[in-house]
């Protein structure tokens, strides 16, 4: 928070003293361009203007390839934590189902791997996967609640699908976390 307003504050002293700049210089330049044709003085001005849009586009441009570049050296990074959050969530259902063959992984073993993609989400995750995640260990936090936790499993693959580029569009209803439900009649108790 204190990074942007001091950001903020950056850019504002720089645009003061780019202003005061071109006052200075205006105001030395002005008796000679008294003396200068109507002719001259469009072109000069057309040629300064020209000069600074360029220059401003090419600046923005370049801040914004910048910017596309750093995210898409993160999102490599988002979608392989992110699996690893739904290699657990499989091995959690598979667990469970009878249908699958795989055990269900044990208590620690889910800690250590929470407390493990907590440290990562910290430095990788969009603030809404944070978010949610947390909301996700207060709902499994509360007894009773198996609806509220499958909620908030799906609550955060939409998240995470949101975060790494991909739509959400369409998708109603729970149907990220349906996907796993072995009996397709168990849908009545994610709703």
């Amino acid at each position: 928070m204190r990074k942007r307003i001091l950001q903020k504050i950056i850019r504002i002293l720089g645009l003061i003293i780019l202003v005061i700049g071109l006052y200075i210089t205006v105001k030395s330049l002005y008796p000679k361009l008294v003396d200068f044709d109507i002719k001259n003085i469009g072109a000069l001005v057309t040629g300064s203007i020209t000069l600074i849009v360029g220059l401003g586009a090419v600046l923005i441009t370049q801040n914004r390839i910048k910017k596309r570049e750093l995210a898409e050296a993160h999102r490599e990074k988002k979608i392989e934590l992110y699996n690893r959050f739904n290699d657990m969530i499989f091995k959690l259902f598979a667990g469970t189902s009878k249908k699958i063959q795989g055990k269900e992984p044990k208590e620690q073993e889910l800690i250590a791997f929470m407390f493990k993609f907590k440290k990562d989400l910290m430095f990788r995750a969009s603030p809404k996967v944070i978010r949610t995640v947390l909301k996700f260990e207060n709902s499994s936090n509360t007894p009773g609640k198996e609806t509220s936790v499958l909620r908030r499993v799906d609550d955060i693959y939409r998240a995470m699908r949101e975060d790494i580029g991909l739509s959400n569009f369409g998708l109603d209803g729970l149907e990220l976390i349906q996907i796993f439900l072995s009996d397709k009649s168990e849908k009545w108790k994610v709703k």
